[in-house]
């Protein structure tokens, strides 16, 4: 049984609901928080549809998506993290965003370590990718504290990106 959610020091990361529609539309509409990632939604219900046809979709065919990420102190939601399979390259892809007032505290890299060791334990994946565009130095540095090593720029989604990789399998 694959788990829905997990802990850190700080942090749960746990499936989203439809209640989390207001940080899926926050997340979608910064355009720092976006620069590198996506378009912002135009409005609440394209952040819907974000939701509803990213992790909750991912949820229901693969078992598995991106995280909520919740601080334990508060119980906000202040970003997302997790394991999305992509089928255009058939690879699963650990991605990260968070709200900016959460950026330079190490949760990026927190929160993704905890998804790194879902991904080999639990999902029993044998390669992890990230793809990140060469002029998004924050993910980039993460990438590199999860042991990750940089591989090919390819061409996905309309942007190109390197493909960060890493062997969770010996």
């Amino acid at each position: 049984m694959i788990r829905k959610q997990l802990e850190t020091e700080r942090l749960r990361l746990r499936f989203f609901t439809h209640d989390d529609l207001p940080v899926m539309f926050a997340l979608n509409t910064d355009p720092d928080v976006i620069k590198y990632a996506d378009t912002p939604a135009k409005d609440i219900d394209e952040a819907r549809q974000r939701l509803e046809e990213g992790p909750l979709y991912d949820y229901q065919i693969y078992g598995y998506g991106r995280f909520a990420v919740e601080l334990k102190e508060t119980g906000k939601v202040i970003g997302f993290c997790g394991i999305k399979y992509l089928p255009e390259i058939d690879l699963p892809e650990v991605g990260y965003r968070f709200l900016k007032e959460f950026w330079g505290k190490g949760i990026a890299t927190e929160a993704a370590k905890a998804c790194v060791e879902f991904a080999k334990n639990d999902l029993k994946v044998d390669k992890l990718v990230a793809l990140i565009i060469p002029e998004n130095i924050g993910s980039i540095k993460v990438a590199e504290k999860l042991g990750m090593t940089k591989g090919p720029l390819i061409h996905i989604y309309d942007v190109d990106a390197y493909q960060f990789e890493m062997w969770l399998q010996k």
